[in-house]
């Protein structure tokens, strides 16, 4: 579309100048010739000539010679003619045409436009070509000397080249705005793969970054805007796949605590049942020697009950001996004693 726009503006820019100039340059030509052959015709002795019948006169053959004489030694005039306006309305007093279209004294010409009308007091020249049976014109007109603003002299000329070079100029102009819109398409097609492909890689990464999987880094470089995201996407996945090998780290260490605990926890529970088995054997039904006190274990042995009870149990015995029987076992040597 830019290029497009551009093209067709440039392209517009340059048509509209290129027939404004030729245009300017058409009128004022045209202008200047009006002028100039205004100022070689005294309109002091056309009053007399008011109708076909004054055709013969010699103030009529003159000016007749004279506008024909002009017309031949120059090819681009088609027409000269020369009117005076009576009541605003316009009236032809010498007609230079050499056919039998050639208009006779005292005839009116029928819708008088603008600039013939100014042209009765100062040169004018019509904006636009204008085309009729005869053909392709452009008119000028310019005021004769001593006329007073009743006389002027009209040149028709012959546009018929203008008007193929206008018509050249708008060709090459649809040609010029032809040839840019193919280079819109061109430059479109090119820029819209280019991007489309470079968008479809992006898009590509991003779903497996989402998914999961690891997408690595775009190496390609395009040297225009699209480096800055595929710069910011390259520090994404840089940061994400950081953060990936962290989480993977933090993982690894929790499931080795897991394990450590879970061998732990086994350990603990292994004493533990081992303490309630030893608890279970203290607290249940055990069988002691009444005489010597020996405990009998389940195997069938009797044991001393010091040794079972260290053997069931986190305890360790120290010997001593009670007032009891300290005084049973001993009792004697107190007695042996004088008071």
């Amino acid at each position: 579309m830019a290029v497009f726009l551009v093209s067709g503006s440039v392209g517009s820019y340059f048509y509209t100048q290129a027939t404004k100039s030729l245009m300017k340059s058409l009128r004022s030509r045209l202008q200047n010739s009006a002028t100039l052959l205004a100022h070689s015709i005294d309109a002091a002795g056309l009053e007399q000539i008011r109708g076909p019948e004054d055709v013969a006169q010699p103030v009529y053959q003159e000016s007749l010679d004279l506008l024909r004489r002009l017309r031949r030694s120059n090819p681009d005039v088609a027409f000269l003619y020369i009117m005076r306006l009576d009541k605003d309305v316009p009236i032809f007093v010498v007609d230079s045409d050499e056919t039998d279209a050639q208009a006779l004294p005292g005839q009116v010409y029928e819708d008088m436009p603008p600039t013939m009308k100014l042209g009765f007091f100062e040169p004018s020249v019509n904006d636009q070509l204008y085309q009729d049976e005869w053909g392709t014109f452009l008119s000028g007109y310019a005021p004769l000397r001593n006329g007073a603003g009743r006389y002027l002299i009209g040149i028709d000329m012959d546009a018929q080249e203008v008007a193929a070079k206008l018509h050249e100029l708008k060709l090459t102009a649809l040609i010029s705005l032809l040839a840019s819109i193919l280079l819109a398409l061109f430059f479109a097609h090119l820029l819209s793969q280019g991007l489309a492909d470079r968008i479809v890689d992006l898009a590509g990464r991003c779903r497996a970054i989402a998914l999961g999987r690891p997408a690595g880094p775009i190496e390609r470089r395009s040297h225009d805007e699209f480096d800055e995201l595929a710069e910011a996407y390259n520090t994404m996945n840089e940061q994400l796949e950081l953060s990936r090998a962290e989480a993977a780290r933090s993982l690894q260490e929790v499931e080795r605590a897991r394990d450590q605990l879970e061998t732990r926890v086994q350990e603990r529970t292994a004493e533990l049942e081992g303490m309630l088995e030893r608890v279970r054997v203290l607290r249940g039904l055990l069988p002691i020697c009444s005489c010597c006190k020996k405990i009998r274990d389940d195997d069938g042995y009797w044991q001393q009950v010091e040794l079972f009870v260290e053997k069931h149990a986190d305890v360790r015995f120290s010997h001593s001996i009670c007032p009891d029987c300290l005084a049973e076992q001993y009792g004697y040597l107190d007695q042996d004693k004088d008071p």
